[in-house]
């Protein structure tokens, strides 16, 4: 990606009213222009990465899981990124079995569910940087209402 300057040095010299060898005046003008442009790109970079939950930064991270969590997690940032996304695609609509394994990635959880007796049994790996107490919370949200659930420790 071109920065502000080298976009500044290619457009004056393909304009040819400047001769840019790297040591003008103007050369030297253009650089004090990166030095107070820097910040802003980079800023601003951050904030395209900070838009979306994949690429977004720990800082911001911890806002988007507190749109759907009571806090952030502490798992890895690529866990929680994982989380995250996974969790926001889960608002409204229908929820099928095929769901089953985005919605554990959401309320924290590695593992794997069942279907027995007319409930789902959810057999527990890890709990991914979230308590336990707080992964029932998030599967009570995402489940739909009525469906009956309970987990289980693997090796149970």
């Amino acid at each position: 990606m071109m920065d502000s300057v080298e976009n500044m040095r290619k457009v004056l010299n393909e304009s040819g009213a400047y001769k840019l060898s790297g040591d003008s005046a103007v050369d030297r003008e253009l650089g004090a222009y990166g030095a107070g442009l820097g910040p802003v790109e980079e800023g601003l970079r951050r904030l395209e990465e900070d838009m979306f939950a994949l690429t977004a930064g720990e800082e911001r991270l911890g806002a988007w899981e507190r749109l759907y969590r009571r806090q952030a997690s502490w798992a890895d940032p690529e866990t929680r990124r994982r989380g995250v996304a996974a969790a926001l695609s889960r608002r409204g609509g229908p929820v099928l079995s095929g769901d089953i394994e985005g919605i554990l990635e959401a309320a924290g959880i590695k593992g794997a569910a069942r279907f027995e007796g007319g409930k789902v049994i959810i057999t527990v790996a890890e709990y991914l940087g979230v308590t336990e107490e707080e992964a029932g919370r998030l599967l009570s949200r995402l489940l739909p209402l009525g469906l009956q659930w309970e987990t289980e420790a693997a090796g149970a």
